[in-house]
């Protein structure tokens, strides 16, 4: 059960950062929105395995390991970000062969 609740946990915590990064910085820096979430994701994941290993630390050495505890939700949560990604790009290419389409 308790695996359970720091898979939930660990979820909320890479969504979170990888909303923050991609609303902040990487949706103005890429212009391929794949690129954009799936940046988002990854940097997410390095925050808090980062975080993660300060905090398994718990007074000792820096914790290693944290970074692989987090990659679970990092996975799912990049093949989700993949995926609304591809939608975009689709949605992008056809809005604008339409837009061309008015004006040709």
């Amino acid at each position: 059960m308790a695996y359970i609740a720091f898979f939930a946990g660990s979820l909320m915590a890479v969504f979170i950062l990888a909303w923050i990064f991609e609303k902040i910085l990487f949706q103005r820096i890429f212009d391929d929105p794949l690129k954009g979430k799936t940046v988002s994701v990854a940097a997410a994941w390095l925050i808090t395995g980062t975080i993660g290993g300060f905090g398994f630390a718990d007074g000792g050495p820096y914790f290693w390991p944290a970074f692989l505890a987090y990659l679970p939700a990092a996975i799912v949560l990049g093949l989700l970000a993949y995926r609304r990604g591809l939608r975009i790009r689709k949605e992008n290419e056809t809005a604008d062969a339409s837009f061309a389409d008015q004006f040709a």
